[in-house]
């Protein structure tokens, strides 16, 4: 009866300890094409999570997962060309978070990046370019307008993403 006993309180034991550790949930996991941004007691601090699993102290401790993955974004711009002609644009813009400031772009503008900086820029963007040139130019030198809007995306958002393709269509309207 003893033996019996002493099995219970192993088994016992275990559970207990079980228990409090997914309570307390010491680990974290960052699955593949995420970064985890660490903060202590809410501060972002500058050690960034790579894939796989990792300790974290419970309590003071808490993880963000970024996405780092390429990531596509389609959005409708309008503008006006140099001999203002209304140009509707259709855009679709494939980037990718920079994983190394990941943790700066968590602190500096949080989640909801994508309203707050990739779609302004592509708006701007369009806009800068699309006014230096005549509605037939736009149609004629296409490619050309193309790699000015991406350069011009590309010196926008280089603090924290890399802009890996851009496609473009175009449509003048009097």
């Amino acid at each position: 009866m003893n033996e019996k006993l002493k099995g219970l309180k192993w088994i016992l034991i275990v559970v207990i300890g079980f228990i409090v550790i997914t309570i307390i949930n010491p680990f974290v996991l960052i699955g593949a094409g995420q970064r985890g941004i660490v903060m202590n007691f809410g501060a972002v601090q500058d050690k960034i999570m790579n894939e796989g699993i990792h300790f974290r102290i419970p309590i003071v401790q808490s993880v963000e997962k970024i996405n780092v993955q390429t990531t596509k974004m389609e959005v409708k711009a309008m503008a006006y060309s140099k001999d203002i002609q209304t140009v509707e644009s259709q855009l679709a813009l494939n980037y990718h978070l920079k994983a190394d400031v990941s943790n700066k772009l968590w602190q500096e503008v949080g989640a909801d990046y994508e309203s707050r900086i990739v779609d302004p820029s592509i708006q701007e963007s369009v806009k800068a370019v699309t006014a230096k040139f005549t509605a037939q130019e736009l149609i004629e030198q296409r490619a050309k307008v193309k790699d000015e809007i991406k350069n011009e995306l590309f010196n926008r958002l280089s603090k924290y993403f890399v802009v890996d393709e851009f496609s473009i269509s175009l449509e003048s309207r009097k």
